[in-house]
């Protein structure tokens, strides 16, 4: 069963049902206006939601437009063969341990300038649009009678961008006195975005560079996003990515059809957590700008243009504000006395009020843009908050790495002699990557091959790394000529990790992740798992864990700070107020961040490896044997203050039963607090009404 979805508008399987236990497959099309239900028969589902689906599950859906569209259903339709049609969703772990490098692998250019050693050439995304949309609010009365029901819907009245530039900045604005004025504007932004496109890039145009001209608005991705979507398709230009969900539009990125110039709209809030543009410009901003004011709810759909044609200016009164039970004082109301006598008419006035919005945004923008390059992260590169954290984490991990530098270290495992049950996958692996390429087979390396090439991985080293072969390295052959086959006479032993990165990558880039996974080893930096027991017993302290879940109102100002006391006499816990008084709740799973806030922090209470909890960085092994493990709980270096010591030590995680003594309760019973708000009716006796 199908239904339509209307932001953005879309068509959706919803449902699959087994009728009689029958096998015969019917797709219909649901609609429901809020009167009637309708049921229809769809006689072309590809050509109704764009999308082919799985014959096989009838869930899984594929874009008839991808170019992979049927290497990609085989894929599928292998795995819903062995799962009885059933979707299971698992996590894909890395054949063999990789770099964990953020920061490096998800900015091209970044990662191509390291790999040159030309990092000096590289600059963040520096030139941007910013746009703001003013709305009126329209009312609808949807149903009559018992069931009547009344929804708000946003209508555009202006809209403003300013555009900044090597060259500078300006602005530019239009209105719904102009016919179409919302295309008139998306027409104007695309000849905008041709010079903010030149001034973002490199002059070397063989540098790898992300074209897209960042459109960024304040709290866009809930309301402005949605006000314009409509817009975003046309005989020019069309929408080409969009990520989020049906209500909230992380990113939209459009792309005009002659041009070929590419619009990326994404919101302010992404990279910041001020939830009101104020508040934005306060702390980021250098104090030449503030917010302007305006009276939103003064100015309705029935009295827009009567009053906006007026040129005396708002009386106090129309800035009320009725849902916040809020007014304006007479300091603020004389600011705007000032501001307005400026302006002929009100309409001159909201085109300088909504241009302003637009131009506060710059100098946020800017500071963070700078803050971020600091660790060489370039933060319009990246689609969120986290994502740029979690790079500028790993860079200062990784700030002493230099691709020329030595990092070789000798493992004392000893060499690997494989088995015949590892050459012989070998074997059939080589065999089937050839017939899938069309090379010549017929001389590859074979079984009855074993003898030497157990000899050769034992005794012999990468050719591109110079790293022994152990089984926590394993090997592979790599091919000469990559235009023949698995021969004898074409392939050199190789490790799988510098196999895989010499594969279809220049010598630099090869060389580059090579680097970077000798320093990740030799700095004990974390890797990708590679263990499917390892990720299982890791994951249950990943997610999850001990902490005070607070169910309470939180006023700002008034609430004070709680923390936990334990009362041994009477054996409870009671929460005690603090002197501190709330002025922020701030929307944060605290465990969510617990390893990486914990991580080389000292603890008094963390006996072991100098009071300090590390984080694991490459999953060597599970050890399961009773003795081994005991030899490792119990070595005493782990108690010793030494760093020195301490640094030789290998870390491990156990699976313990978790225990507390009495007397240090009130040390560890303060966990970091999730804070969640009493949910409450919103009806006339509760909330009042206005």
């Amino acid at each position: 069963m199908y239904t339509f979805e209307s932001d953005p508008p879309h068509y959706e399987l919803t449902q699959n049902y087994l009728v009689n236990g029958s096998d015969k497959q019917f797709n219909i099309l649901f609609i429901n206006d809020g009167i009637n239900a309708h049921i229809m028969y769809i006689f072309d589902v590809e050509a109704l939601t764009g999308f082919r689906y799985c014959n096989i599950c009838h869930r899984q859906a594929f874009r008839i437009g991808d170019k992979n569209l049927q290497q990609s259903m085989r894929n599928h339709m292998k795995k819903c063969q062995k799962n009885d049609g059933k979707i299971v969703k698992k996590v894909i772990l890395e054949k063999f341990a990789k770099p964990f490098v953020p920061h490096i692998l998800s900015n091209r250019t970044y990662k191509y300038l390291l790999a040159n050693n030309l990092t000096h050439l590289f600059k963040p995304t520096r030139y941007y649009i910013t746009y703001d949309i003013e709305t009126l609010e329209k009312k609808v009365n949807e149903k009559f009678g018992d069931s009547s029901q009344v929804t708000a819907t946003l209508i555009p009245y202006a809209i403003a961008s300013t555009v900044k530039l090597a060259s500078g900045i300006h602005s530019f604005y239009y209105d719904i006195r102009t016919e179409d004025f919302l295309d008139k504007w998306l027409e104007q932004l695309f000849e905008e975005a041709k010079q903010v496109k030149k001034d973002n890039k490199y002059i070397d145009e063989t540098i790898p560079q992300y074209f897209e001209v960042p459109v960024i608005g304040f709290n866009s991705a809930k309301f402005d996003a949605s006000v314009l979507f409509k817009n975003l398709k046309s005989k020019d230009w069309t929408i080409s990515k969009y990520l989020g969900s049906s209500t909230i539009a992380k990113q939209i990125v459009v792309k005009h059809k002659s041009s070929s110039i590419q619009l990326r709209f994404v919101d302010f809030k992404i990279y910041s957590m001020q939830h009101k543009l104020k508040d934005a410009v306060r702390d980021f901003g250098n104090g030449t700008y503030k917010k302007g004011r305006f009276p939103h709810e003064f100015i309705n759909i029935n009295n827009y243009m009567n009053e906006l044609n007026k040129s005396e200016p708002f009386l106090i009164e129309a800035f009320d504000n009725k849902l916040r039970n809020k007014k304006l004082s007479e300091v603020k109301y004389k600011e705007y006395l000032v501001e307005a006598a400026k302006h002929k008419t009100r309409w001159d006035y909201l085109k300088h009020y909504n241009i302003l919005d637009t131009r506060v945004l710059i100098e946020p923008i800017d500071y963070l843009i700078e803050l971020m390059f600091k660790y060489n992260v370039d933060m319009l590169a990246n689609i969120s908050m986290s994502q740029c954290s979690n790079a500028i984490k790993y860079s200062m991990a990784y700030n002493g790495f230099d691709i020329n530098g030595d990092y070789n270290c000798e493992s004392t495992d000893k060499s690997i002699e494989i088995t015949q049950n590892y050459w012989r996958a070998k074997v059939e692996s080589y065999i089937e990557q050839d017939s899938k390429k069309d090379r010549d087979s017929s001389n590859n390396v074979t079984i009855d091959d074993y003898d030497y090439y157990k000899e050769i991985f034992k005794n012999q080293r990468c050719h591109m790394c110079n790293a022994r072969f152990i089984w926590k390295n394993r090997p592979t052959l790599d091919r000469i000529d990559n235009s023949k086959g698995h021969s004898k006479d074409n392939v050199i032993p190789c490790c799988l990790y510098c196999n895989v990165c010499k594969a279809n990558r220049d010598e630099k880039q090869m060389k580059l992740m090579i680097q970077l996974r000798k320093y990740a080893l030799f700095k004990q930096l974390p890797m990708t798992l590679t263990s499917d027991e390892g990720y299982q017993l890791l994951r249950k302290g990943i997610t999850g864990g001990i902490s005070n879940v607070m169910h309470r109102y939180n006023i700002a100002g008034e609430t004070r700070i709680n923390h936990y006391e334990y009362d041994k006499e009477n054996k409870c816990v009671y929460s005690i107020d603090s002197d501190n008084v709330m002025t922020h709740v701030v929307q944060l799973d605290f465990h969510s961040q617990y390893p990486s806030v914990m991580s080389g922090e000292p603890n008094a209470l963390n006996p072991y490896t100098n009071h300090i909890i590390y984080m694991p960085a490459q999953l060597i092994e599970k050890i399961t044997d009773y003795d081994r493990c005991k030899a490792l709980i119990y070595d005493t270096n782990r108690f010793s203050n030494d760093p020195l010591v301490v640094d030789k030590m290998l870390l491990f995680v156990a699976e313990i039963k978790g225990h507390v003594d009495e007397k240090y309760l009130n040390e560890a019973i303060n966990w970091g607090p999730i804070l969640r708000n009493i949910d409450i009716k919103t009806n006339k006796e509760t909330i009042g009404e206005f």
